[in-house]
Formats: C-alpha cells, sequence, structure tokens
C-alpha cells in the first residue's frame, strides 16, 4: 500500500540569476585575461624596431595589452 502525504509542500522560488552572473562574469574575466595574456606575449617578442613601427615602445605593451583586454565583452 502506498502512503500519501496530504501535508502542503513548501515552494521554493529559487532565483537562481545571480549564479548565472557569476558564471558569466568568470568567463568575462577569463576571456580577458587570456587576450591579456595572447597580447602582452606578442608585443614582448617584438623588438623595438619592430615597435617602433607601429608607433609603440616596450613601455607601452602593458597599456597596449590592458586596453586590448578591456575590449572584450
Amino acid at each position: 500500500m502506498a502512503y500519501v502525504s496530504a501535508a502542503p509542500r513548501a515552494d521554493f522560488n529559487v532565483n537562481t540569476s545571480w549564479f548565472t552572473a557569476l558564471i558569466k562574469s568568470a568567463k568575462l574575466r577569463v576571456e580577458r585575461a587570456r587576450a591579456y595574456r595572447r597580447t602582452y606575449d606578442e608585443l614582448s617578442m617584438m623588438s623595438e624596431r619592430e615597435l617602433a613601427d607601429i608607433n609603440l615602445s616596450s613601455l607601452d605593451i602593458r597599456d597596449v595589452a590592458r586596453e586590448a583586454a578591456a575590449r572584450i565583452e
């Protein structure tokens, strides 16, 4: 014989949008970190002369990489 409960069940209205936003934010941070590292590595491999050809110096590499990462949406 099966047991049937007549007790009312609690209705949990779980809002998971905060978790979805957290995951989306984490993915964005990872993508930006990859873009920063990729840009930084590519520019770091260039000589001062090659950098000068594109109007940069070795002191600009971090700023350019940071700007490239900030463009990721």
